[in-house]
């Protein structure tokens, strides 16, 4: 199965090549750390539906700090030309 649209050619190019077997090591090391991490915050989720939700809620927060437009309305209240980003 492909990870996010890497295909088994990329991974060949990446990893035969000298010391490819060292970047392999390092790379699956991150990968199994990673999950470890993502499978205890997955188990206490599921053990504690509170936990769950505080942890929704601060993406919450975090995403409203992100969106907040009092900064963008400051700037343009001091005059500075804020262009409006074409989609």
């Amino acid at each position: 199965m492909a990870y996010k649209g890497t295909l088994p050619s990329d991974l060949w190019e990446k990893y035969d090549c000298e010391g490819g077997q060292d970047l392999l090591t390092i790379d699956l090391l991150v990968a199994m750390e990673m999950q470890d991490k993502i499978a205890e915050a997955t188990k206490q989720s599921k053990a504690d539906g509170k936990s769950m939700a505080a942890r929704r809620k601060q993406r919450q927060r975090q995403r409203e700090l992100l969106s907040d437009n009092d900064g963008l309305n400051m700037l343009r209240e001091l005059g500075v030309p804020v262009a409006k980003r074409s989609e």
